[in-house]
């Protein structure tokens, strides 16, 4: 008989070194409960004395309690918004839980009721949200013991094709539909810089260029939603920079700015049919000119060169739309130029040019369909990660540190860049490694009963990112520090 009863609710692509991690005990028993039951039984494959499977329609409350009050312990692997009905089953049930999601606002108004009964909820162990939080907690504790103060924060993090794998004008891959990621990269964004309060309606028009991450590697950053959500969360509300963002390769963000721009990402539906040079020319033909006075007379100049080797029908599409794509967030004119090149680079790698390359309009019963869903066709046709592909993480912080016992201020950096392996070689991708493992450890954490806080937690207390970041090292999973001062690393170190 098992220790450990486990109820894993998701049978999704970051779950097998989840269940891997667990199951290598060889005390605990895990309920893989999916209403994709055929996949649940597939990942049973994996330890079959440890496993086993479950149909679960999360919809169902009677069967949801009923499932959960079998097991002394839940994993809640679905989308984030999903998990409020899972928690509130398993508060009633009495038993403690794990995610690799935000707290959500729903969540935490149940923290009461789950110290009341001396429960564990234990969010946020994953990788964004999870390591990034583990590492950050750990050099604001460190300045914290050293009397040093945090004057500016920025934590980006990045999951992308490995580089040899980057061979698209995005430097973008999807692994499943990409009408989520999308969607996130339409979100307008809050953070604090240099001392204010920044709001921008669109997250990508804020994109930074990055060559002090990597020697090899050119990355762009953007910020997310509402950073400042985490100044007191993590202890840092007198921070004068804030900000929470993501890391993609350089050149995306002009491109998938451009397509909001042109409405080719909206959920309205799309009343046309014909080819996707058709739903383009629609799209631009709707759209508002844009001043682009940054580059004055030299704008139409260079469009001639980009359109060279078009038909003229397409080179003018393409000169109307570059007019109708707003370039007034880039930085400067040899920037706007080379996001020119790109958008176009990407036009044509979809295909967007070819006249035989028809759209699926209608649904199958008979509605329009979305432009991002039409979009959603070329992106999951020319964009999608390959059998032999291999995926990337990047992580980022970036601390500017200030010691008021001598004035001296210095910048220190944690910074982690680690790559999976491909589907092809039967191994797990790096996503859901830090994912997965991250909150495997957490979930043997409390388990064993090491986790003693109880309520909604996340793990920004030493006796919780401690043991996690010492398991993830062995695994090869780590992030370097580094100072501009030697001198503040050492103060850093207690040395």
């Amino acid at each position: 008989m098992s220790k450990h009863n486990v109820l894993l609710i998701g049978s999704g692509l970051m779950t097998p070194p989840l269940i891997k991690h667990l199951v290598q005990f060889g005390d605990t028993h895990v309920t893989i409960a999916s209403n994709l039951v055929d996949d649940a039984k597939r990942l049973c494959e994996i330890s079959p004395d440890h496993l086993s499977a479950a149909y679960l329609d999360i919809a169902n409350q009677e069967e949801l309690e009923k499932l959960i009050g079998a097991h002394d312990h839940v994993i809640s692997f679905i989308p984030p918004w999903m998990h409020t009905p899972v928690a509130a089953a398993t508060l009633k049930m009495g038993k403690n839980m794990t995610t690799s999601s935000y707290s959500s606002p729903d969540m935490m108004k149940m923290d009461d009721e789950v110290k009341s009964k001396g429960l564990v909820f234990l969010n946020e162990c994953g990788l964004d949200p999870g390591i990034d939080i583990l590492g950050t907690m750990k050099i604001v504790h460190q300045a914290e013991k050293a009397g040093l103060k945090i004057t500016s924060y920025e934590s980006y993090c990045g999951g992308l094709p490995a580089a040899e794998n980057a061979d698209n004008p995005l430097g973008y891959k999807f692994s499943w539909n990409p009408g989520a990621a999308i969607r996130a990269s339409r979100n307008p964004a809050i953070f604090m810089k240099n001392g204010k309060r920044e709001e921008q309606p669109n997250c990508l028009k804020c994109v930074e260029q990055r060559d002090d991450f990597s020697v090899s590697m050119k990355f762009e950053t953007y910020p997310n939603r509402d950073s400042t959500a985490f100044m007191e969360k993590f202890g840092m509300q007198d921070c004068e920079t804030f900000i929470r963002g993501t890391i993609r390769y350089t050149g995306f963000c002009w491109v998938i700015s451009a397509f909001h721009d042109l409405a080719v990402t909206s959920d309205e539906p799309f009343e046309g049919e014909g080819s996707f040079k058709d739903f383009l020319t629609a799209k631009v033909a709707a759209a508002e000119k844009k001043s682009n006075s940054v580059m004055g007379e030299k704008f139409d100049k260079h469009i001639d060169v980009v359109t060279e080797g078009f038909s003229q029908a397409d080179a003018t599409l393409i000169r109307d739309l570059l007019h109708k794509v707003d370039f007034s967030y880039v930085k400067c004119a040899d920037e706007t130029v080379k996001a020119m090149n790109n958008i176009v680079k990407t036009l044509k790698f979809l295909d967007f040019f070819d006249d035989n390359n028809k759209i699926k309009a209608k649904t199958d019963d008979g509605k329009a369909r979305s432009a991002l869903d039409i979009l959603g066709d070329l992106m999951v046709k020319k964009l999608a990660m390959a059998d032999n592909d291999r995926d990337l993480i990047a992580m980022r912080h970036i601390f500017k540190i200030h010691d008021p016992k001598d004035g001296e201020s210095w910048e220190h950096t944690s910074t982690m860049v680690v790559t999976g392996d491909s589907k092809a070689s039967g191994n797990q991708s790096m996503m859901a490694i830090t994912v997965g493992v991250t909150c495997g450890i957490a979930t043997r954490m409390v388990l064993e009963g090491e986790v003693k806080k109880t309520g909604v937690l996340s793990p920004i207390t030493p006796e919780i990112y401690e043991p996690i970041l010492k398991e993830l090292e062995k695994k090869g999973i780590f992030m370097v520090d580094e100072s501009s001062s030697d001198k503040g690393l050492k103060k850093m170190q207690g040395l």
